[in-house]
């Protein structure tokens, strides 16, 4: 199975043990991760018309606030512990492609190629399945990938 490609991904004691995690596991970490960003974005929502005009939701402030809790969700997620909330309850996390902690420079950079994956009817997802490193478009350009943390690992 999978286990038996269990690998350090840097010769670093400060490495992560873990193994490219699967398309699957991903893209249930970000359903639950979309759920998440919904319901901060209503509550948002919610504080914004009640504290002042219900017109205003519609203007380029409020976007620019639902954009920065969007991008701050993730970024500080990724930084704070590697992974976001939906990342956790599938035990995978984001590391550099040595298995370190990623700068947020790498992050930012992460989070901006994202759509690059998507938008070209997924092309840079099937990519995953190009090269033994199994990375998607903004993986590769961001120099980050995402492993699977087996449940016995220190770093989980």
């Amino acid at each position: 199975g999978q286990s038996s490609s269990l690998m350090p991904l840097a010769p670093s004691e400060t490495a992560t043990v873990g193994y490219p995690a699967g398309l699957g596991r991903r893209l249930g970490a970000a359903l639950y991760d979309v759920l998440l960003v919904i319901a901060l974005w209503m509550t948002t929502l919610f504080v914004w018309v009640a504290a002042g005009d219900g017109e205003a939701v519609s203007g380029w402030l409020v976007q620019l606030v639902l954009l920065a809790e969007f991008a701050g969700f993730y970024i500080l997620s990724w930084r704070r512990r590697g992974q976001t909330l939906g990342m956790a309850a599938w035990k995978i996390k984001v590391v550099t492609e040595q298995g370190g902690a990623p700068s947020i420079d790498r992050l930012a950079l992460r989070l901006l190629c994202a759509p690059l994956s998507i938008l070209p009817f997924g092309m840079g997802y099937v990519w995953f399945y190009v090269g033994s490193r199994q990375q998607t478009w903004h993986d590769r350009l961001s120099g980050t990938m995402v492993v699977h943390i087996p449940k016995f690992s220190e770093n989980a």
